[in-house]
């Protein structure tokens, strides 16, 4: 029996879908990326879990994807399965200001619902399109704050489909960064955000949100901030006064708006991008002798 057969036997919850050959580039925020051999939307822990066994027992790659906000996937596509948590994965429960959210909940809507109850702490993630789940790996965010600043707990499974709780120590959150990566799957966390006004937070959120809308690239199709910003700098203005902005290598071009973005402005390929940031990270390392490092999660290459 092959392992597409055997995947079908463990999605049996009618929350879940499966699609075969499915166009990754439907499903991330550059629209760039060749097909998944599977694409699952998961909605419970106990399918997940199934799937864990699933990945160990036939050795097939499973990668969580998310909102594919901050991927960029290969123009051959994912030899594996891409998975996005739903339903109860996506939950957010409220009691005081503890917070427990679901991995696969998106961070807009975890902002405006906290804003709404007054509680503080995640204002930045309005302008963020990614999810819970990759906001703790990559331990994103914006304006001075990180998403691990707010969290205490955070519950991952293993690849025999056990549920763990780390600690924030355990979680090693660093800039951009997090020790979630090794394991299966993140799937939720408990937050502590502080409660406040909620016009006044709901005010902060909105003004975050009107300066990035103001500073940086929204209508095209693109990954968010390409590179990370080096100790004391940004990777923008490095982009910037390297006279960068507006290069384009096929059909992908450094914001004009924020040199930080690279936006799909004519069918790019993988191919294209990648070839654009080794030419941005060589422009920069020659004119300021800083070496620019990735940011965006790449999926379906070699290295």
């Amino acid at each position: 029996m092959e392992w597409k057969d055997a995947l079908l036997g463990i999605i049996k919850d009618s929350g879940s879908r499966i699609r075969f050959g499915e166009p990754l580039s439907k499903h991330t925020y550059f629209g760039i990326g060749g097909e998944a051999t599977a694409y699952i939307e998961v909605s419970t822990t106990t399918e997940l879990a199934a799937l864990a066994r699933f990945h160990q027992q036939w050795n097939v790659p499973v990668a969580i994807i998310g909102r594919g906000s901050n991927l960029l996937v290969s123009d051959t596509g994912f030899n594996g399965i891409g998975v996005r948590l739903v339903g109860e994965l996506a939950k957010l429960e409220v009691d005081g200001n503890t917070v427990s959210v679901g991995a696969g909940l998106s961070l807009p809507r975890l902002s405006k619902v906290m804003s709404r109850r007054g509680l503080s702490g995640v204002e930045f993630a309005l302008g963020i399109p990614g999810s819970v789940g990759g906001a703790l790996i990559m331990n994103a965010g914006a304006w001075g704050s990180s998403f691990g600043d707010v969290v205490t707990d955070v519950t991952i499974m293993n690849d025999t489909g056990e549920l763990l709780n780390l600690t924030h120590a355990e979680a090693e959150f660093e800039y951009r960064h997090s020790g979630l990566d090794a394991y299966f799957c993140v799937t939720g966390a408990m937050l502590r955000l502080e409660p406040g006004d909620a016009d006044t937070i709901t005010a902060r959120m909105q003004a975050f949100y009107k300066q990035k809308v103001e500073t940086q690239p929204f209508a095209e199709e693109n990954a968010g901030c390409m590179f990370k910003n080096p100790p004391s700098d940004s990777a923008g203005r490095l982009i910037d006064i390297s006279g960068l902005k507006g290069h384009r290598i096929g059909g992908a071009e450094v914001s004009t708006v924020h040199g930080n973005f690279i936006l799909n402005i004519d069918n790019a390929t993988a191919a294209d991008v990648l070839d654009l940031v080794a030419y941005i990270q060589e422009q920069v390392r020659e004119k300021t002798g800083i070496s620019l490092q990735t940011e965006v999660k790449r999926l379906g290459f070699d290295d």
